[in-house]
Parts: C-alpha cells; structure tokens; sequence
C-alpha cells in the first residue's frame, strides 16, 4: 500500500475543499465573487483578513488578485474580513491586500492553485514599523528589559552577544554564565543563554535557561516562546501547546509562536488548528517562515488531500530547497509519485 493507503486508509484520494473557518470566527458568509479572466477552472480562494492582534478587521479591505494572465482583479471585504475569488484557473496567483496605508504595510501571499481546488487564506495585516519576531530571536521587548544590572555583568553580556552574533556561540556561552554569575537575575542572559543552548542543540540545558528566566518575569515573551520551541523540539507536544499559548497570549502577532503551535498541533492530530496557526504564520512572516509548508503538507496528507500535500512540498521545495525538512518533502514527493505508477 503506497503512503497515502497507509496513512489514510483510503482506495481514492480525493481533494476536498479546505475550512471556511479562520481564527475561531464562524464560516465565511456568501459573497458576491470576483470572477477570474485566467480561463475558468472551477477553482476558487476564500479568505479572511484579520488585524495584527488576530482579531477580524471591522471595515472593507481592498484586495487585488493577480498572476501571469490577468495582472489585476479586484474585490472588498466585507466587515468581517470576508473575501471570495471564484471560477479561477490553474496557476500561480499573487493575492495583494491593502488595508490604511497609514497605519499598514502592503501584504502579499502566494498561492499555488490546482485545478477545481478550493483554497482558504488568512492574511493579517502588518503594522508599519512593526518589528517581525523570528524564530530563536534574542530580541527583548521594552517591557522585559533587565534593570539595576551591574556594569560588570553588561559587560560580560555584551561581550557574549558580539561573538553569538559572530556565530560564536560555544565562545559565547562561559560569557553569558559569567554575567549570571555576576547577577544571577539577568533575564536577558538567561534567555540568550538559553539560546545559544538552543542553536547547539543541548535541549535539557536550554530549556534550564529559559525556565530560569520565566521564573524572572512569567510576562516574558521570548522565553515563553523559546521554551515552547525546545519542548517541540524534544517531542514533548502537549507541554509545547502549553507553552506556546501562554506566548500568543503575550503576542499574538508573532509568526513564530503561530509557527510551532501549528507544528505542536500537527504532531496532536489537531489539524484543524494546525491549519490555521501555519496559514497564519505564512501571512504575517511570509518566506521566513517556509516550513510552514511542509507541516501544511502532513495536515493534507493525514487528511487524504493528494494534489494539496504535492503543493505544499512543492512550495516549500522552492523557497527552503536545503536542510533536513527539505531532503523529508523529496522522499515523501518520491513515495507519493511510485504510489501512482
């Protein structure tokens, strides 16, 4: 039995349309569709446009539709957020969402739409001068920000963030436990510890570093965030949904807490959420965050959606086309293509 048969237990693979539900809100409402000009193919994109916070926008968004053959179609969202392009065909297509230009960025998305596909997006909107979150950032926000600490234990920090920087990271590390020497409540040290425990892959240690700097401050974004990463990273899902929600509940305009709850809830067979939290990982981080592709994959392929899986891997195969996650997509693309012959 080829991959699909094993994992779905089904004679045909059928593809279904995705959820019309986004971020908890009920399904988009009937909306007068934009007609593709790209040939008709029957496929269509719904979607829904939600502010930085994850909450819905409450005023109509302009959105632009566009690929190699039609360079523009336009619509409105409703109140909600609600948008609809319908009778598409087969293609590449760039959805383009403007909300106020003084307030937000431009947003783009790409989709890589087959035929008769049904596909559903959530766009947030970017605040300008927003600041992106990345994934094993040592950035601190303003409110986390360590007071009283000696110049002693700066200067240590400092000296350990340079060679981080540097990619450094086995040199960094007896700076940083020398500035925790000096003040053992060092939050950013802790975290950024943490980190370099991280990149190197000494899970225990680094969770022992972020847990440290939680017991600091429990509003601490980043080591929240951190802590979820590594818990994911251990296998160790339910701990990590844990973790990861606290995150979002601190910052919900962070990629990637969206990222790794989507890869936590992948992991639980959640799929619902994990749909939602990778989407929304892509609309707010874009290509940084890629690997949400390969996990969006695992949710089409668990629920049987053939011709979804290959255009997640695919997609995620020409953005990320290096690394481990890179070298799974090709053999499960391979396995996927000897299943058909």
């Amino acid at each position: 039995m080829n991959v699909f048969g094993k994992l779905c237990n089904l004679a045909l693979l059928i593809l279904v349309c995705l959820s019309a539900t986004a971020l908890g809100q009920d399904p988009l409402p009937p909306l007068q569709p934009t007609t593709g000009r790209g040939g008709g193919g029957g496929a269509a994109i719904t979607g829904r446009v939600v502010l930085p916070s994850g909450h819905p926008v409450n005023n109509s968004i302009k959105i632009r539709l566009s690929n190699l053959v039609d360079e523009g179609m336009y619509v409105y969202t409703d109140n909600n957020g609600a948008f609809l392009f319908a009778n598409l065909g087969a293609g590449i297509y760039t959805i383009e969402v403007s909300g106020d230009p003084k307030l937000y960025e431009v947003v783009t998305e790409q989709i890589n739409l087959l035929r008769g596909m049904r596909a559903n997006v959530v766009i947030s909107l970017k605040d300008k001068n927003a600041t992106t979150n990345r994934p094993g950032s040592n950035v601190i926000s303003a409110a986390e920000l360590d007071t009283n600490v000696p110049s002693a234990a700066k200067k240590e920090y400092e000296a350990a963030t340079r060679l981080a920087a540097d990619g450094k990271y086995q040199e960094a590390i007896p700076r940083y436990k020398r500035a925790l020497e000096i003040y053992p409540g060092y939050l950013k040290a802790h975290n950024d510890l943490g980190s370099q425990y991280l990149k190197l892959k000494r899970l225990d240690e680094a969770a022992a570093e972020f847990e440290a700097a939680i017991d600091i401050n429990t509003k601490a974004f980043y080591p929240q965030l951190n802590l979820g990463i590594v818990l994911v990273q251990q296998k160790k899902f339910s701990p990590a949904l844990d973790r990861l929600t606290q995150a979002l509940s601190l910052d919900s305009s962070s990629p990637a807490a969206h990222l790794y709850f989507g890869i936590a809830s992948v992991e639980t067979d959640n799929l619902e959420a994990a749909e939602r939290e990778l989407k929304t990982a892509l609309s707010m981080g874009g290509n940084e965050y890629a690997l949400a592709h390969f996990y969006l994959a695992q949710v089409y392929m668990k629920n049987g959606e053939r011709e979804a899986t290959i255009s997640e891997l695919k997609t995620f195969l020409a953005t990320a086309p290096t690394g481990e996650e890179a070298d799974r997509a090709r053999q499960l693309l391979k396995e996927i293509s000897a299943g058909n012959n």
